[in-house]
Parts: C-alpha cells; structure tokens; sequence
C-alpha cells in the first residue's frame, strides 16, 4: 500500500467522526514505518478534526505503526491499547494524550453503526415499494379482465337481440305486404273482364236482332 492510499484511507475513515462533544486540544503525528513510509497529522481543536498529509513538530505524541496496523486502528478492527501492549504502536510523547485517541476511533465506530442501521431500513422499503408494485398491478389487471369480458358480453347480446328482431320485421312486412298486392290485382282484373265480357255479348245481341230483321 502507498502513503497516498494510506493517507486518503486515513483520512476519510477518521473524518467520519462526530467529535462535536468532544472537547480540549490533540494533536498526533503519525509515522508509518514500512510499506507505504510517511508522515501526517490528525488534529482536534475546536471540536474539529484536521488530517494534514505533514509532520507537525508541536504535536502531543506521536505514533509510530505500519501502514495497515494503524488503518485497522482507525477502523476500530484494532484497539489502540492493545496494538500498544502488543508492540504493533509505538508511542513517543504523552501517553495520556495517546490515549485520548481511543475517543476519536470510538466516535467513528459510532457513525458507521448508524450508517450500518439505516442501510437495512433502507432495503425494507425498496422491498415493500417491490412487493405493493405487483399486488397494485395484478388488481388492475383483474378489474380489467373482469370488465372486458363483461363489456364484451353486453355488446354481443345487444347485438344477437338487435339482429333476429330486425330480421324477423323485415320478412314479415315482405310476407305482408305481397300477397295482398297479389290478392287485389286478380281480384280486380276478374272483375273487370266479366264485365267488359258482359258489355260486348250485350251489344252483340242487341246488334245481331236488328241487322237480321233488315235482312228479312
């Protein structure tokens, strides 16, 4: 791992610490030893944190670890007394004030637990938001499943209603209406031949008689 890996690894993990309520000055310089050789500074004042990629001479101690060993330690997988017992941290300076470290690195615990916690919540809404979408769209599709075929079955009936009594008017007004046409045209013409008959046998009759007197 390189100093700038191990400074950005550094200084994004402690700079997620809520150090707000913690008060008085401490100031450590960190010196990596090994892969990754280097130096900075982690500053509290002002209830606020500086990590600054330089030495810093007036500091109140200052640690000397390996690269890996102390983003452990800021990660909190590595607590600082016992890198310090086990020979892993070396401490030049105070080592009251090494100890008030331990704060900074317990805060950042803090956040990431917070952090940790909302992730999960976060799941279980996506989850609900998933499982209502279905239930929302299989309602939907219900309904118009459901109205369709109904819909579909009023038209058909009104349709095959429609059709037979239009059906059924129409030949009988047809049936109707044609045999009294035919009924009325025979009629008539076997009256009116009778009678045009009748007139001309009469006139026959009458002009025959009279012809024949002549002749006699």
């Amino acid at each position: 791992m390189t100093y700038e890996k191990i400074f950005e690894t550094t200084k994004k993990t402690v700079m997620k610490s809520d150090v707000s309520n913690i008060d008085g000055h401490l100031a450590v310089q960190v010196d990596i030893v090994g892969e990754g050789e280097g130096a900075f500074y982690i500053e509290l004042k002002d209830n606020q944190l500086f990590v600054e990629p330089y030495e810093y001479y007036d500091h109140d101690c200052k640690f000397i670890i390996s690269g890996d060993d102390f983003i452990k330690m800021v990660n909190g997988k590595l607590d600082p007394v016992v890198a310090y017992t086990t020979g892993k941290l070396k401490v030049e300076g105070s080592v009251d004030k090494a100890l008030e470290f331990k704060k900074i690195v317990d805060s950042v615990k803090k956040q990431e637990k917070k952090t940790t916690a909302k992730k999960p919540a976060a799941k279980k809404t996506a989850t609900k938001k998933a499982e209502a979408k279905p239930a929302a769209e299989k309602k939907t599709a219900t309904k118009k499943a459901e109205a369709k075929p109904a819909a579909e079955k009023k038209t058909a009936t009104k349709k095959a209603e429609a059709k037979p009594a239009a059906e059924k008017k129409a030949p009988a007004k047809k049936a109707e209406a044609k045999p009294t046409a035919e009924k009325k045209a025979p009629a008539k013409k076997a009256e009116a031949k009778p009678a045009a008959e009748k007139k001309t046998e009469t006139k026959k009759a009458e002009a025959k008689p009279a012809t024949e007197k002549k002749a006699k």
